[in-house]
């Protein structure tokens, strides 16, 4: 009887090992590979914005810390388990999910900035007139020219701005 049992238990350990390396090796193969740049693509904008109704949805916004995107702590660690088989199932790897959705926050003030300044720069150069004296001109030159350097984001590429372009309702009512 002892034999049968340990037998049994041997055969039930041998099926979990498998199982969870078939799984592991079934995620491995289908998932994409994560990008660790710091800049994001068009494809992991696009992948995002998809899947973070259903995030959101399904109500795990509310089961994440707000700092987990900001902290050295091991990911499967600070997500919930329903959050983190969810993560798995699409394929999705939890930090780079939330470093998305902080990049896509920040290019979105980026690209709000750069916007607001080019309309100020616009109304600044409808102000210059051919009669207009030189010193004038120069001043408002140098009023154009302060409002180009602020509204350079550090960090933020033209790539990015680019990608936010014609995105930015869909990102702004997504993120709100």
């Amino acid at each position: 009887m002892k034999r049968y049992l340990l037998l049994a238990c041997c055969f039930l350990l041998l099926l979990k090992f498998l199982s969870i390396r078939v799984i592991e090796l079934r995620f491995s193969r289908l998932c994409p590979i994560v990008q660790t740049t710091d800049a994001v693509s068009a494809k992991e904008v696009d992948l995002f914005l998809n899947q973070w109704s259903e995030y959101v949805k399904r109500g795990y916004m509310a089961k994440i810390p707000e700092d987990f995107s900001f902290d050295n702590q091991n990911a499967s660690e600070r997500v919930p388990f329903i959050v983190k088989l969810w993560f798995d199932k699409n394929c999705i790897d939890p930090k780079r999910f939330f470093y998305v959705e902080q990049r896509l926050r920040t290019i979105l003030k980026a690209y709000e900035l750069q916007r607001h300044t080019q309309r100020v720069i616009d109304v600044l150069s409808s102000q210059i007139t051919p009669d207009m004296n030189e010193a004038k001109k120069q001043w408002y030159q140098n009023l154009i020219e302060e409002q180009k350097q602020m509204s350079k984001i550090e960090g933020i590429s033209q790539k990015e701005i680019a990608i936010i372009e014609g995105r930015d309702a869909q990102v702004r009512e997504i993120l709100r």
